[in-house]
């Protein structure tokens, strides 16, 4: 082999690890496409193209102008398990056991009708309830305690839920392909992405270092994954 052949060939051994390191490190491609098409509609208020990819709102007015972002370093993708299923399960059972409350509740209001309003008379003006009537009162406050419980555990529950589908919802939303998240499990993928870009306040321009979080969702299907798009969840 020609001295001139194997210098070339050394050359490309050496440059192809490298350009392995370089790309897991550094990143670009769809990571970058999408931060550039986030931070240009961001300085136009572009909220109609915001709303498709990104949960974050960079205000430019507050936070200044961005252009020219690149990419430095993107992380490893870090996953959870996606609750939404779960979190879907536990609500409708809060919700049961609120209605099945609800209904023994009501039963015995009808049964002790006019004890409760004594009761409730009593408390009211401030008197002591009378003595046929101190059981009733034990007894009704006990029933307005855990309505009270029971509204409060429905509600954090539904809560959980919104919480949970809001993480999904967006890199999963297809107006064609409307899906019942409720009816998946799955995961929700993040990764961090390290950018350099030049960030314009009040006429002034400097080079700032912003990292971005993006995320999206996959879902298990009966055949295959449901991937969803990657959005901008957070900046910092």
């Amino acid at each position: 082999m020609s001295r001139s052949r194997m210098t070339t060939l050394m050359l490309a051994l050496l440059v192809a690890p490298l350009a392995v390191l370089a790309s897991g490190c550094g990143g670009g491609g769809e990571e970058q496409t999408l931060i550039r098409a986030y931070f240009r509609a961001a300085n136009v208020g572009d909220r109609g193209s915001l709303a498709n990819i990104a949960m974050f709102a960079w205000n430019p007015r507050e936070q200044g102008t961005v252009s020219s972002p690149s990419v430095e370093n993107v992380t490893e993708e870090q996953s959870r398990p996606l609750r939404i299923r779960e979190l879907n399960t536990e609500f409708i059972e809060a919700q049961e056991a609120q209605t099945t409350f609800d209904e023994e509740k009501v039963a015995y209001q009808d049964e002790n009708f006019d004890a409760i309003n004594r009761v409730l008379e009593a408390e009211r003006e401030g008197d002591d309830v009378g003595r046929r009537d101190r059981e009733v009162q034990e007894a009704w406050t006990d029933w307005r305690d855990r309505t009270m419980e029971l509204a409060k555990m429905v509600s954090d529950a539904q809560q959980e839920l919104s919480a949970e589908n809001t993480e999904a919802f967006l890199s999963l939303a297809d107006p064609n392909n409307p899906l019942d998240l409720t009816q998946y499990d799955g995961q929700l993928i993040t990764k961090e992405v390290q950018i350099m870009a030049t960030l314009e306040v009040d006429g002034a321009e400097s080079e700032q270092q912003l990292t971005v979080v993006l995320q999206r969702a996959i879902l298990d299907g009966e055949e295959e994954p449901i991937e969803g798009r990657w959005v901008v969840r957070s900046i910092d």
